[in-house]
């Protein structure tokens, strides 16, 4: 079971292990998830199924989204962490650099206070919401003029995720074991749309986003 004395590795070693395993329960689950949505009378709509994982313990949750009547449905799974009475939410990357993405309860309730307003929704819907609304998070560095408290964090707090609904402020920070690949793993803190955030944040936010297309221009 993952636990959260865990180191990087073991965890992302456990999560991977298993995607074997999930994408199999995914794809029997699929046509029954469809049949669902496609009775929904509101959307967005999804449909969500536990799972545990009998030889490891671990608990996941499979889930399908749809955005309106006529929208794909997407799907995926999250894994699901205990530490004493905290509760966090758990999605990984499978390609390319290794990372552990981990939503927390005060993010979880901020994007869904700040963006989704909607109170009724549980942790869970909202963390199937971000993810399907917000499938590339873009890496971006940030300053005292993103983040005014970023020295009560220090260097983990450098860097934050610029996605389609918002902004995603985090604390990051990287394992390396010997012989083995770096594993990034990122806490995701509080959320804000760019609507709501001052105009000093939302002009740092356009100068870092001008950096990447002038480097793209001169290459």
């Amino acid at each position: 079971m993952i636990v959260a004395n865990m180191n990087l590795h073991e965890v992302y070693a456990d999560l991977m292990g298993e995607m074997n395993k999930l994408n199999w329960k995914r794809d029997a689950l699929l046509n029954k998830a469809v049949g669902v949505l496609r009775k929904s009378e509101e959307f967005p709509a999804s449909v969500m199924y536990d799972y545990q994982i009998q030889s490891s313990k671990n608990q996941y949750i499979i889930y399908f989204y749809r955005e309106h009547p006529f929208a794909p449905v997407l799907s995926g799974y999250l894994c699901l962490m205990f530490d004493g009475n905290k509760r966090y939410i758990i999605k990984w990357t499978d390609k390319g650099i290794p990372e552990i993405l981990i939503l927390t309860s005060h993010f979880l309730q901020r994007y869904k206070e700040r963006f989704l307003k909607q109170p009724d929704l549980s942790a869970n819907e909202v963390a199937v919401r971000f993810l399907s609304r917000n499938r590339t998070l873009r890496i971006m560095p940030i300053d005292e003029r993103i983040n005014k408290r970023i020295e009560e964090y220090g260097e983990y707090a450098g860097e934050g995720f610029l996605a389609q609904d918002g902004f995603c402020f985090k604390l990051s920070g990287e394992e390396t074991l010997d012989g083995e690949d770096p594993i990034r793993i990122s806490f995701f803190t509080t959320f804000m749309p760019l609507t709501e955030m001052s105009d000093t944040q939302r002009e740092a936010i356009f100068k870092e986003l001008m950096k990447d297309i002038d480097e793209l221009g001169a290459n």
